[in-house]
């Protein structure tokens, strides 16, 4: 490893103990816009928000410096729908080094223009949603041709070599045949893939969940899978969260302990916090969210992986941690 991934390792493990000693948030994701030009099967967005009202770049910056996170993921809907999407990523990062900011796109609007602006200003990662190896992505979001613009796209970028790339997808009955070869895909279009969990909070169709226990058994299967061939792909997931997955659907959709608002929480378009995407209840300030909702949640229903990532106990977030960067980041290719 060179010194610039030393000092980068080593000052997001300092933030990181400072963080949990101060009892800080971990990870927040800055909804930017709810507007969104997929209308896919799983989520509850979908389709352009008029007269959406916007906190401005300024706005998101200062509740960044105010929450001070070690992740800053800017998502939707879809963040290219923001036309200021370049002013916010400028006030977010607060300097070269942290937060450690994702950008989550379906990727329709993205370009390689647009990655190397961004890449620029910033952006250490780009997280692209999949949800089939093949055209039936399109399908599933409502947008004919946007698997073969990712398929054209998404190894342009990565022959930068900056290993940035990140495709997401999301665990549910349609995708559990899919895992393997959308891990596949993945690798052959040079990204890293992370998975997370279906929750029926967003759309109330449990249907999309696998309950049954032949589903959970085909789950199962699939994941050990994963696990013990991890070394041929690039997965950002580690074991212990996929085990959560797994434990999340045995439980019929819930894991007790929700730590929404001490650990991670979700900023809206309008600048207000909520504890995380599917809870309706906002806030002006994290004390308030923590008084009036965390200290009483009794909320299990999802196991996204925000949620996942940022429950892990301190030994195995530093250890997956550093894991990631080594392997997933800077591993070089054989």
């Amino acid at each position: 490893m060179d010194t610039q991934i030393y000092k980068r390792s080593a000052v997001f493990f300092f933030r990181f103990i400072h963080n949990w000693i101060l009892k800080k948030v971990f990870s927040i994701s800055l909804e930017i816009t709810h507007s969104c030009n997929c209308n896919c099967t799983h989520c509850d967005k979908g389709g352009p928000i008029p007269d959406e009202k916007l906190a401005s770049p300024e706005k998101f910056g200062q509740i960044t410096r105010e929450l001070n996170p070690l992740v800053t993921q800017i998502s939707g809907g879809d963040p290219f729908f923001r036309k200021d999407l370049y002013q916010i990523v400028k006030n977010v990062k607060l300097n070269k080094y942290y937060p450690y900011m994702v950008l989550v796109t379906n990727g329709w609007l993205f370009s390689e223009e647009k990655y190397k602006t961004l890449k620029s200003m910033g952006v250490d990662e780009f997280s692209v949603s999949l949800d089939f190896p093949d055209e039936r992505h399109d399908e599933n979001r409502g947008i004919s041709g946007l698997y073969q613009h990712l398929n054209n796209l998404i190894p342009e970028i990565t022959r930068y070599g900056n290993r940035d790339i990140t495709i997401i997808s999301v665990i549910r009955n349609q995708t559990l045949p899919e895992l393997i070869r959308l891990a596949e895909k993945a690798n052959e279009w040079g990204a890293s893939i992370v998975f997370s969990a279906y929750t029926p909070l967003r759309t109330n169709d449990f249907d999309e969940a696998p309950l049954q226990p032949d589903q959970l058994e085909f789950l199962h299967q699939q994941l050990n899978y994963i696990k013990n061939n991890r070394h041929n792909f690039r997965i950002y997931t580690s074991d212990s969260v996929l085990d959560g997955y797994y434990n999340f659907f045995t439980n019929g959709c819930h894991i007790p302990g929700c730590r929404a608002g001490y650990l991670s929480l979700v900023v809206n378009p309008d600048g207000k916090l909520v504890p995380c995407a599917m809870q309706s209840v906002s806030f002006d300030t994290r004390e308030e969210l923590i008084r009036q909702f965390s200290r009483t949640n009794d909320c299990g229903g999802c196991y996204v992986s925000l949620r996942a990532n940022t429950e892990r106990t301190l030994g195995k977030t530093v250890k997956e941690v550093i894991s990631y960067f080594y392997q997933t980041k800077y591993k070089t290719s054989a």
